[in-house]
């Protein structure tokens, strides 16, 4: 599990709504609490189910999902940075545990109101050095092969027009991008629609771990 933070840690070094967030704030102690925030959220959704956190090539690249409620959000992950200006990281963090919501909630309710069960992308992520390598492809064919067989829909939100492109390659649409404040930090909601026309089979996930293992 902390590897795979790390990876995602190192993966999301340069994203620019970040760098927004955390400007004039001290560099090392943010990729510390970067590093805890995954943490917590792969723990959390490992819980759920041992598939919802997946890695390729030796934790090389992270994909983290879910098709319970929201676990993952951009901007409150966005917004812990202010809360660690004010409060201090430990408890920014708690924080961020605790917050049910997110300015992006109406609009990805909106998006996905006609379907009653669907994917959420939580955050996907390749080493630096080991990006164009085809990791992220294979991430996201096991869990779009997943979402077709069981016709599922997939929502993810995109920070950057990097990140758009990279999802438009696998069918996804893009919405109206969302404003985040003055941070200059923007979402733009994204969905993707099964492809798949034959019988949906019931989504096949794994049991999730008994016990939460944030030490690893």
């Amino acid at each position: 599990m902390k590897e795979a933070a790390n990876t995602l840690t190192d993966a999301f070094f340069a994203n620019q709504s970040l760098e927004w967030s955390s400007r004039n704030l001290d560099p090392t102690k943010r990729d510390s609490f970067l590093t805890n925030m995954f943490k917590t959220m792969i723990d959390t959704a490992s819980i759920q189910s041992r598939d919802f956190a997946i890695q390729v090539d030796g934790c090389r690249g992270v994909l983290v999902w879910s098709d319970r409620s929201q676990l993952f959000s951009w901007p409150q992950t966005i917004n812990t940075f202010k809360y660690a200006r004010l409060l201090g990281w430990t408890a920014a963090l708690k924080t961020l545990v605790k917050l049910q919501s997110s300015p992006t909630d109406k609009i990805r309710r909106k998006l996905m109101a006609g379907h009653s069960k669907y994917i959420t992308i939580g955050f996907i992520g390749i080493l630096p050095q080991e990006q164009r390598k085809g990791l992220g492809t294979a991430l996201m064919d096991y869990l779009l092969n997943k979402a077709d067989e069981s016709h599922y829909p997939v929502y993810v939100e995109a920070t950057d027009n990097q990140a758009v492109l990279f999802f438009k390659q696998f069918g996804f649409v893009a919405h109206e991008e969302v404003s985040l404040g003055k941070d200059q930090a923007v979402v733009i909601p994204m969905v993707r629609s099964p492809v798949d026309l034959n019988n949906a089979k019931p989504l096949r996930i794994r049991p999730g771990r008994r016990d939460s293992d944030r030490s690893n």
